[in-house]
């Protein structure tokens, strides 16, 4: 049976394989990154992780947003995303960002998530990476929530 939930402290091991399988690397899996991730899991097996960082009191990025290969195109990374959006909307994010950086463009805008370029800032460069300047723009996809929530949905529902 399916289930996305937040992880514990017993699925740090398969989260860390996951993400190993992928080649992902996003830090420690403390205690926050964990209440700031949800897991998608088929029985006992994590076939799915999906985390966010925040840089300001409303303003998250998705640091990591993976599912299986064998379990992709079935919706899952669209559970997965709308889960980690509504965990982020519950502790008063408001708006959350992820960069395009596996050509997953059409994805983010079948879930709902819209275009846009964002000046990078100081703070944004610090949790994004310096392989951007200051003061350059970088394109994100962008969800402001509970906007987000209130359209119509893009992908197949």
């Amino acid at each position: 049976m399916l289930n996305i939930r937040i992880p514990k402290e017993r699925d740090k091991k398969k989260i860390s394989s996951l993400l190993r399988e992928e080649n992902i690397k996003i830090g420690d899996l403390d205690d926050d990154k964990l209440n700031k991730s949800m897991v998608v899991c088929d029985g006992d097996e994590i076939i799915g992780y999906g985390s966010y960082f925040e840089i300001s009191d409303k303003t998250a990025f998705i640091d990591a947003l993976i599912i299986k290969r064998e379990y992709r195109r079935q919706y899952m990374g669209d559970g997965l995303i709308k889960a980690l959006l509504n965990l982020a909307d519950k502790r008063k994010i408001k708006r959350v960002y992820i960069i395009d950086g596996n050509n997953n463009s059409l994805f983010y805008k079948k879930v709902g998530l819209a275009k846009r370029k964002l000046d990078v800032s100081e703070d944004i460069l610090k949790c994004i990476g310096n392989e951007l300047k200051k003061d350059e723009t970088v394109e994100v996809f962008e969800a402001i929530l509970p906007d987000f929530f209130n359209k119509a949905c893009k992908s197949h529902c």
